[in-house]
């Protein structure tokens, strides 16, 4: 599977010699693993002197604010879809390797004549051709790390430096949870190493992802913490977000980042659920779960994905309440 990075690598060499666009696409909802490895590809690519641009579907959440170079990604917007059209030749999906994963911009990436993929969730199916699938990969951080080595030896230059470091760094510690999660590798802590000899401030990353709080989240996430519902003998927690209660608290969806893993780890919580309803009526789901309960089979059931322990998905112009009756309802066949 590695003669696949290595054919993305050359492909990418090539456009350079082209003159070829390379536009990097994380998926929508961009978190720190998905920002943090596509941002960190663009300034290798920009060191490399290659074409390229980093095309996000919303603007960056305020949670990532810390990371460098935040003035680089570019947001789609409807008005810039010829031009993007017209510069774009190859389409690089990053943490993503459907381009329905990609949102608005999925117009623009399908328009690409040559599309890339580099991935580690198991539902974005399999390798092949310039498509990058690395399931064992704990984050795309450790994808994006290999793909920098791979160019660093083909090329006998050094690429990584502080910021790139602090970029891979914060999407690792990202998906990991701090190196606690069960996807964490010998792999994971590996790539750390290499990236903490260019000396990126894990505390001050650390803390920005994981412990640094506001008075509207606090609150916020004591009155979810109260209404959530505990069922199925408290082997599930579901907890119900609609925009009257971000409205009231004023609060954004950003505010609800974390609250989910904290539902899991209850005592007892075999899978949790956080729903949550967006202005248009569609309705986003969130799972985290333990070994019992497979949370990418289960989103895949509803045309979403991830990891078998935490997965989400979207579902269209639902009703709320309905659906978490629903989501219940069907839970209960995956818990074993």
């Amino acid at each position: 599977m590695i003669d696949i990075r290595i054919n993305i690598m050359n492909r990418l060499l090539e456009a350079r010699e082209k003159k070829d666009c390379v536009y990097l696409y994380p998926h929508v909802g961009a978190d720190g693993d998905a920002l943090g490895s596509s941002l960190a590809l663009l300034l290798v690519l920009k060191k490399l002197h290659i074409p390229s641009r980093l095309l996000l579907d919303e603007p960056v959440s305020p949670k990532l604010g810390f990371l460098p170079h935040l003035d680089a990604p570019e947001v789609f917007a409807e008005g810039r879809i010829v031009e993007f059209e017209t510069e774009q030749k190859i389409a690089l999906a990053v943490d993503c390797a459907d381009s329905e994963r990609t949102g608005r911009r999925q117009v623009i990436f399908d328009s690409a004549e040559v599309k890339m993929a580099l991935d580690h969730h198991v539902s974005s199916g399999e390798s092949g051709g310039l498509r990058y699938i690395d399931a064992h990969a704990a984050a795309a951080a450790e994808i994006i790390a290999d793909l920098i080595a791979d160019f660093e030896q083909h090329l006998n230059m050094t690429l990584m430096d502080r910021s790139i470091a602090t970029l891979l760094m914060a999407a690792l510690i990202s998906d990991t949870g701090r190196f606690v999660y069960s996807n964490t590798t010998s792999r994971s802590f590996r790539t750390a190493a290499w990236l903490m000899e260019y000396e990126p401030d894990i505390r001050m990353i650390t803390y920005q992802l994981f412990d640094l709080n506001s008075q509207t989240r606090l609150r916020l996430t004591g009155r979810i913490f109260t209404d959530t519902e505990f069922c199925c003998d408290g082997r599930l927690a579901i907890a119900l977000v609609d925009q009257n209660l971000l409205s009231e608290y004023g609060a954004t969806e950003h505010d609800l980042e974390g609250i989910v893993s904290q539902l899991r780890n209850v005592e007892g919580v075999e899978v949790s659920f956080v729903l949550r309803q967006h202005t248009n009526g569609d309705i986003k789901v969130n799972i985290r779960s333990s070994d019992g309960f497979n949370a990418s089979e289960f989103a895949r059931s509803y045309g979403g994905g991830g990891h078998p322990k935490a997965a989400g998905m979207t579902l269209k112009s639902q009703n709320l309440q309905q659906t978490a009756q629903q989501l219940k309802q069907a839970a209960l066949r995956f818990l074993p």
